[in-house]
């Protein structure tokens, strides 16, 4: 018995030891601290002094055990950055009742403009990998004049001011835009105020994600891989879809999931393009704008839920196609 006693106690201080064990437990308590303080109506001075003293009280003894001073103080910093991120959430979530929240989401407006939000980001999501996918695969194979230049002119959208993307799409786009006028004159086609004014304005901050992610991972295949595939009679095509693509969907798949969670989220490009028919975020940027922060509350919670849900589960079926893969 005094044997298995004192196992047990060497497996425990092992375990406690683990930089990867404090680590976790220095990040991972602070939420759940601001998680026990909002439920109990405290004050944000209080879940900062607690979040501190918690910290502080956590690397103290880390540091007994692991004597390595700067990871303890980056996890602090970590622990602070993650209550940053948190907090804002677990407040909008906690402060507002269930039922305010369902109630918004019966609403048919909330229903419609849920609807065409997430549909639109969809349909620019594929729309960007149908072309994001290629050139991707062009900027991780080839040297040519002026890739740095194409590199630099796919990135533009993530420094352009929003709303400046919104009013360069208009000129192009609108009913008397450089396109947007002869398209409709001749076939009919409209994009401000429509709904494919949105998905166009979802497409344009989206693209960098789908370029990059996808040149990232072809960057990781060797090309001696494609070659060998060649050399047995594919062509490139063929080499590219069975040989490329299985060794970076991962990359892709992380790449479609960002680009629709940053068309969801969108909305300075799309009031300025299509403000009609209205989104979730224009939707709520009226409300707040006529009724204010408590009448809004609810909508922005029930977005902020089907937001994390979607979210979640993106990722979850991500992590099991990856485990099963492997």
């Amino acid at each position: 018995m005094k044997a298995n006693s004192c196992r047990w106690r060497r497996r425990f201080r092992l375990r406690s030891s683990s930089p990867v064990s404090g680590l976790t437990w220095l990040l991972v308590f602070v939420p759940f601290v601001a998680v026990f303080l909002l439920i109990g109506r405290y004050t944000m001075a209080g879940v900062i002094t607690l979040a501190a003293v918690s910290s502080a009280w956590l690397a103290r003894r880390w540091r007994r055990r692991t004597n390595d001073g700067p990871l303890i103080g980056f996890s602090v910093f970590g622990a602070l950055l993650i209550l940053f991120i948190v907090l804002p959430i677990l407040n909008l979530l906690f402060t507002t009742a269930p039922g305010r929240i369902l109630a918004t989401a019966r609403d048919q407006t909330v229903e419609a403009a849920l609807l065409i939000t997430v549909s639109s980001a969809g349909v620019a999501t594929l729309v960007s990998l149908a072309f994001g996918i290629p050139l991707g695969y062009v900027l991780a194979r080839e040297r040519f004049a002026g890739k740095a230049m194409v590199e630099a002119i796919v990135d533009m959208p993530v420094v352009i001011p929003h709303t400046v993307a919104g009013i360069a799409l208009l000129f192009i786009f609108g009913r008397a835009g450089i396109l947007g006028g002869p398209l409709h004159s001749a076939f009919g086609i409209l994009f401000s105020d429509t709904y494919w004014g949105i998905v166009l304005a979802m497409l344009f901050v989206g693209i960098p994600f789908v370029v990059n992610q996808s040149r990232d991972g072809f960057m990781k295949v060797d090309p001696r891989m494609e070659n060998v595939a060649r050399s047995l009679g594919a062509s490139r095509f063929e080499a590219f879809l069975r040989v490329t693509i299985p060794l970076t969907w991962r990359s892709l798949l992380s790449a479609a999931i960002m680009t629709w969670a940053r068309g969801v989220s969108e909305f300075g490009s799309v009031a300025v393009i299509a403000y009609y028919p209205r989104t979730i975020n224009t939707l709520l940027f009226e409300w707040y704008n006529f009724f204010g922060y408590e009448y809004t509350k609810p909508l922005a919670a029930l977005l902020l839920v089907v937001a994390l849900a979607i979210f979640a589960t993106l990722r979850t079926v991500a992590a099991v196609t990856r485990a099963e893969h492997d």
